[in-house]
């Protein structure tokens, strides 16, 4: 089996995803994403080293220490930064609801949030998202998660890559977001990668660090790691 890159997203085996228009934006698009595992996974993960870090960024730094994931939920139009004490609860009933949703642990739900800074979460409308990203879930569904995380982004960004090791077919899928204020050391990008291969924790950590020091942390744009 020859290896295989295709600009489509094809989730791997064991997962699912959504993404919906909840109305955190005025215009319309989609503006909320959720990734699933359907059993627990291995997780690893890399973050802005900006001093200022928003809630969902500082959660699931916590929640990485666990090396467990279920799923990830994800709004864009508000980014639940620079918004204090208050922020952190917001993050935190964010990954409730998602827990609660999908009867998993709370702290195997990932949080993320981008957008607007300086406001508060709209809970009302990010819990019926959750309710309805939830009641979504396909193993069709990466390319609208993927257009639920774009902000300043004209199009969505995803890739799937199928290969082979030790005589089994594997699939590495990942989308991301982000057009701007895109500077070394990750800034505001998203970025959210899935595989079926069995990999041990410490090596996806290595993997990981590695491929986004050759990749994310050589790209500039406009110079701001916010």
């Amino acid at each position: 089996m020859k290896n295989a890159v295709t600009d489509e997203i094809t989730l791997p085996v064991g997962f699912r995803a959504a993404g919906v228009r909840a109305g955190i934006k005025k215009r319309g698009a989609r503006d909320m994403s959720l990734i699933v595992s359907d059993v627990p996974a291995h997780v690893a993960g890399t973050f802005t080293t900006s001093k200022v870090q928003a809630a969902p960024v500082t959660l699931c730094r916590e929640r990485l220490k666990g090396g467990t994931a279920r799923a990830i939920v994800v709004n864009s139009g508000n980014a639940n930064a620079c918004t204090g004490p208050e922020g952190r609860k917001d993050a935190e009933q964010m990954g409730r609801f998602t827990a609660d949703a999908l009867k998993v642990e709370e702290n195997t739900v990932f949080v993320c949030s981008t957008g607007h800074i300086g406001v508060r979460l709209p809970m009302d409308i990010i819990g019926r998202g959750i309710e309805e990203l939830a009641g979504q879930l396909s193993p069709n569904g990466g390319e609208e998660a993927a257009e639920g995380i774009m902000t300043t982004d004209v199009r969505p960004k995803y890739r799937t890559v199928r290969l082979e090791i030790d005589g089994k077919a594997v699939t590495v899928s990942g989308m991301a977001k982000g057009a701007g204020m895109i500077e070394p050391n990750m800034a505001t990008m998203l970025c959210f990668m899935m595989t079926d291969a069995e990999v041990d924790p410490d090596a996806l950590q290595s993997v990981l660090n590695r491929s986004v020091d050759l990749s994310f942390n050589r790209i500039t744009v406009d110079g701001d790691e916010s």
